[in-house]
């Protein structure tokens, strides 16, 4: 029987997979980037809708009544606006770099971790940001913008705010799937306008390229939050950290292999290192966590975790 450990565990991987397609879907479509958010908000409010129905997830509205809930909600919204500038304004393995940092950022910012842990995360997010700022002040099809290099940075602080809130969320009780309609119906009535006056009015022929890039993006997305949202509290902050690797890695090479981005060295080396700091920063920070907490090492029982918010695939 598989325990809600070993579940959540691999729902967390399957969500970083989702999340890698996520973030080269974000490279198709013509139209401005909120747009492309706006469309891909409320397609992903509808999917959202629908998984929370079959679910029995209760009412979208539930989180706004909840401080914790609210905001979840707002961080994700925030946190999905940057993601989708950040990935239409940086190749394949720029993003991945961005993506490589967060484990970096919430194991400093979410858990003690040991010095050599501290020290791995720190090295992680260096590495990132020389990575980015090296690419901003570069020349030729290989330089970005500074901006699209704030976008970067502004998007891993909200990634892993929208983690930790919206772990906390959970685990007060309010269903996973509901926190995520709630941020996909309050992100799509923000930005819908903007959509409409942005490409719709300026232009329409963009439309249905916009509209191609954020089905695929709310497809792959809204699932895979969904799946990951329901399988913080059991997996953990270091899980999901560890499965930001396999998603930075996976959005780099895919940038290279299915959009065409070219090999820089400064991107595709630090987005590498960044990649390997991180991942190091993740056995040392369990290492150092489970020697003074072997317990945590347990098998643990979903009615110990989550209730009914969380099941095994047996159920």
């Amino acid at each position: 029987m598989t325990t809600t450990r070993e579940r959540a565990t691999l729902d967390i991987l399957i969500s970083a997979v989702l999340f890698a397609g996520c973030n080269i879907a974000w490279r198709y479509g013509s139209g401005n980037a909120f747009g492309i958010v706006g469309i891909r908000l409320a397609l992903g409010a509808v999917i959202a809708l629908a998984i929370g129905r079959r679910q029995g997830a209760g009412s979208w509205r539930a989180p706004l009544r909840v401080a914790s809930g609210r905001r979840a909600v707002v961080i994700s919204v925030f946190g999905l606006i940057a993601a989708g500038t950040m990935f239409r304004s940086l190749d394949g393995p720029l993003a991945g770099l961005a993506v490589a940092c967060v484990p970096a950022v919430a194991l400093l910012v979410r858990d003690r971790s040991g010095r050599w842990a501290t020290a791995a995360a720190l090295g992680s997010s260096l590495v990132a940001v020389i990575g980015l700022i090296a690419a901003a002040g570069g020349v030729g099809r290989d330089s970005i913008s500074w901006l699209a290099a704030v976008y970067a940075m502004l998007f891993v602080a909200l990634e892993v705010a929208s983690l930790r809130t919206s772990e906390l969320a959970v685990e007060e009780g309010l269903n996973p799937t509901a926190v995520v309609a709630a941020s996909m119906v309050v992100g799509s009535i923000v930005l819908l306008p903007f959509t409409f006056v942005f490409d719709v009015l300026h232009n329409p022929g963009a439309l249905w390229g916009a509209a191609g890039a954020a089905l695929a993006v709310a497809l792959f997305g809204t699932v895979g939050r969904v799946l990951r949202t329901a399988a913080l509290p059991a997996a953990g902050v270091t899980a999901v950290a560890a499965s930001s690797q396999v998603a930075a890695l996976f959005t780099a090479l895919g940038g290279i292999v299915i959009v065409g981005d070219s090999m820089s060295g400064v991107s595709l080396v630090a987005t590498l290192v960044a990649a390997v700091f991180g991942a190091a920063a993740v056995v040392l920070a369990t290492r150092w966590r489970l020697a003074r907490q072997p317990e945590l090492a347990d098998p643990l029982d979903s009615a110990d975790l989550l209730g009914h918010q969380v099941r095994d695939s047996d159920d």
